[in-house]
């Protein structure tokens, strides 16, 4: 089963447009043995996740989960780019982070904290991807 995110705001929908209350994304948790979640960011000269220019990842993304549990590259083995346009910060890009994890209650992600910004000639967006649960 997934479950899809609204745009407006980090909050989920099932396949045809209805709110999950806490009732249900509790069921779902206890009959999955993993979850899995993309999150796309549209980058204009800003880093999503690897920084070329340093040689580091301290300007990558970090994200809340719904367990308050903080998740980046540097304290979860189950998030990683699967593609990173956005490393070397010239031009247009995308990068794509997957939440791939046993820990089910790491998913949905409830927000999101983007590290390079505020340059004038930076611009970002993103999409948040379907959460799907795993029997």
């Amino acid at each position: 089963m997934c479950l899809f995110s609204s745009y407006s705001q980090l909050s989920y929908l099932d396949v045809e447009g209805n709110s999950i209350n806490m009732v249900q994304m509790t069921f779902l948790k206890l009959l999955t043995a993993s979850a899995r979640q993309n999150f796309t960011y549209n980058c204009h000269q800003s880093v999503a996740w690897y920084d070329v220019s340093s040689g580091s990842y301290d300007k990558a993304l970090r994200f809340l989960g719904s367990n308050d549990e903080e998740m980046s590259y540097d304290n979860s083995p189950y998030i990683r780019a699967l593609s990173d346009g956005c490393a070397s910060r010239k031009g247009y890009g995308n990068t794509v982070i997957e939440i791939n994890t046993p820990k089910i209650d790491q998913v949905p992600i409830v927000d999101v904290m983007i590290n390079d910004f505020g340059d004038q000639s930076q611009k970002f967006g993103f999409e948040v991807g379907p959460v799907c649960f795993l029997g």
